[in-house]
């Protein structure tokens, strides 16, 4: 099995990027999943944005901590391949996992969000626990949504050997260090940004610099210019992952 996990799509750019580029390669993959959270605008998924990620590829769309900046999203996340955080409170709109199936192979994907520096929701580690025992299941995918790195790493080397992959996103930075645990599980403690780096995370260079300069909330714009389609994939052999790499392409 192959998956294809893309980094924040991060508004026009990102999606722009995802529109041109997973056609391409998506015969490549079983599964692709992609973080849609940044994708209209910049903050939040609407369906004209969903439509686009869906109809490029994308089997999962996975969300954040803008999860509910668009009002769509409420009408979305209750029918289609979308998740959430699942250590939100109980009762919330949605769910905090899915299960891929082919061929007679489940593969679960839990999305979780940090609480460093992040909102205070319910403990990420026990929330996985609990759902690596309630889901059936052949491997898991964590997605761990958090602005600590310590805190993807803390997560990681608690699953160590109990899941296949732990994935960041988030910080919109992808890191250089994908590769395994001790115990065997893949691990890249930021997956990246699908979007334009001539931004500041995908943010205006101007805004993002006034507020800096000026220490007063400034309005977000997300930032026009070149794509770059970021993401990691992984090669699974039966339930563990056998290769992880970073996949980058740049637009013409």
């Amino acid at each position: 099995m192959r998956v294809l996990f893309v980094g924040d799509v991060v508004a026009r750019p990102g999606l722009r990027a995802v529109a041109m580029h997973l056609p391409d390669v998506r015969d490549r993959y079983d599964w692709v999943i992609v973080n849609g959270e940044n994708a209209a605008g910049g903050k939040g998924l609407d369906k004209k944005s969903y439509r686009i990620l869906r109809e490029a590829g994308a089997d999962l769309i996975t969300l954040g901590n803008h999860a509910w900046d668009k009002k769509d999203v409420y009408d979305l996340i209750e029918r289609e391949p979308i998740v959430r955080a699942a250590n939100y409170p109980p009762g919330t709109p949605g769910r905090g996992w899915w299960v891929l199936e082919r061929g007679g192979f489940r593969l679960l994907v839990i999305q979780v969000m940090g609480r460093v520096f992040m909102d205070a929701l319910d403990d990420p580690f026990r929330t996985v626990d609990r759902l690596l025992e309630e889901v059936e299941h052949d491997a898991a995918i964590v997605e761990i949504h958090a602005e600590a790195t310590s805190e993807k790493y803390a997560l990681g080397f608690y699953l160590d050997g109990r899941v296949a992959a732990v994935l960041g996103t988030h910080t919109h930075v992808p890191t250089l260090d994908a590769g395994f645990l001790p115990g065997g599980t893949a691990f890249q403690a930021d997956v990246g940004m699908t979007g334009t780096y001539r931004s500041i995370i995908g943010g205006e260079v101007k805004t993002f610099l006034d507020r800096f300069l000026t220490a007063r909330p400034q309005p977000f714009r997300s930032a026009e210019g070149p794509a770059l389609f970021v993401a990691t994939e992984l090669v699974f052999d039966g339930p563990r992952v056998q290769a992880i790499s970073p996949y980058r392409w740049e637009e013409p």
